[in-house]
C-alpha cells in the first residue's frame, strides 16, 4: 500500500517536485485515511519518513533520472512495443526497489496495528471499492469503455498536448484492442486488498519478530505487485505488456510538435529531480 502510495504521487504529479516535498505529509495523510494511526504510530511515522525520503532522493532519484533521459531521447521517433513494455517495468521496478527502504519502517508500523484499525482498513477498502465501481463499472458496457477511453486521452494530452479528432479515434481502436476487462482488474484489486488484510491479521495474532514482519511484509510486496499464483501472475505480465503496447502504439500516432512536447514535459520532470538531488540539506 505505502508504496502503490509513493510512486502514484511522484510519477503522476504534474510538478515532480512539488509532489516529493510533499510526501511526507501526503503518505501521513493517505495511512491516516487507511488505518486512522494512533499518536504513537504518528510518532513512529514522523521520526522515521524524512530518513526515507532523504534515502530516496539520493539512491532511487538517479536512476529515475537516468531512466527519464533515455526515454525523452527515443521519443524523436515513435516508441517500439518493447520500449513500451520497458516503461511500465522501470515504473514497477522504481516501486518494487523503493520498497527496500520502506521494509523496517513497514515492519515497525505492522507490528503495532490494532484489531480496530484492521476493521478500519476493511471498511476504508469497502469505501474505495465503491468510488472504483463508480468510475469503472457502472453503465453499460459501452459507457465503462467511454469512461476508460476518456482517462487515457486525458493522460495522454496531459503529456503531448492537444490530440485531434482522428487521433481521438486511432486511439479508440488501440484501446478496443488492448484495454483489460475492468472486471477482471476489479477482482484482481480485492485479491491483494485480501492479501494485505490476511497479512495484517496474520501479524496481530502470531506476534511474530521484526525479522519475520519484514519477510512477511516484502512478501506481501511481491505478491501485489507481479502476483501470488499463477493466474494472477500471468495476468500482470498481460497487463504490463498490453499497457506497454498501448504507450507504443499511441506515440505512432503523434506528429512531431505532439512528440517535441512530450519530451519537453519529460525535460522538466528531468530538471525537478536533479533540483531535489542536488538539495542536500531540505527537501
Amino acid at each position: 500500500m505505502l508504496i502503490i502510495f509513493f510512486s502514484s504521487i511522484l510519477c503522476s504529479c504534474s510538478s515532480f517536485q512539488l509532489a516529493y516535498k510533499q510526501s511526507d505529509f501526503l503518505l501521513k495523510w493517505w495511512i491516516d485515511d487507511y488505518i486512522d494511526m494512533s499518536s504513537d504510530q504518528v510518532d513512529l511515522y514522523d521520526q522515521a519518513i524524512p530518513t526515507i525520503i532523504k534515502k530516496h532522493r539520493l539512491q532511487e532519484l538517479p536512476k529515475a533520472l537516468q531512466k527519464l533521459q533515455l526515454l525523452r531521447a527515443k521519443l524523436d521517433q515513435p516508441l517500439r512495443i518493447e520500449d513500451g513494455v520497458m516503461i511500465v517495468k522501470d515504473i514497477k521496478s522504481f516501486s518494487r526497489d523503493s520498497v527496500d527502504l520502506l521494509l523496517d519502517e513497514a515492519a515497525n508500523l505492522a507490528l503495532t496495528i490494532q484489531p480496530k484499525q484492521i476493521t478500519y482498513l476493511e471498511n476504508a477498502f469497502v469505501k474505495s471499492n465503491k468510488k472504483f465501481q463508480s468510475d469503472y463499472l457502472k453503465g453499460s458496457p459501452e459507457e465503462q469503455f467511454d469512461k476508460r477511453l476518456e482517462k487515457v486521452i486525458e493522460r495522454t494530452e496531459s503529456i503531448c498536448g492537444d490530440l485531434n479528432k482522428t487521433q481521438k479515434l486511432q486511439i479508440r481502436e488501440i484501446a478496443k484492442e488492448y484495454l483489460l476487462d475492468m472486471e477482471i482488474v476489479y477482482q484482481t484489486r480485492l485479491h491483494k486488498q485480501q492479501l494485505i488484510i490476511k497479512t495484517l491479521k496474520k501479524i496481530l495474532q502470531d506476534k511474530p519478530s521484526s525479522s519475520q514482519v519484514k519477510l512477511m511484509i516484502n512478501h506481501l510486496f511481491n505478491d501485489i505487485e507481479y502476483g501470488s499464483n499463477d493466474e494472477q501472475k500471468e495476468f500482470e505480465k498481460k497487463r504490463d505488456v498490453n499497457s506497454g503496447t498501448v504507450i507504443a502504439k499511441i506515440s505512432e500516432l503523434l506528429d512531431d510538435k505532439q512528440r517535441k512536447k512530450s519530451q519537453l514535459k519529460i525535460q522538466s520532470w528531468e530538471s525537478d529531480i536533479k533540483a531535489l538531488i542536488q538539495n542536500k540539506t531540505k527537501l
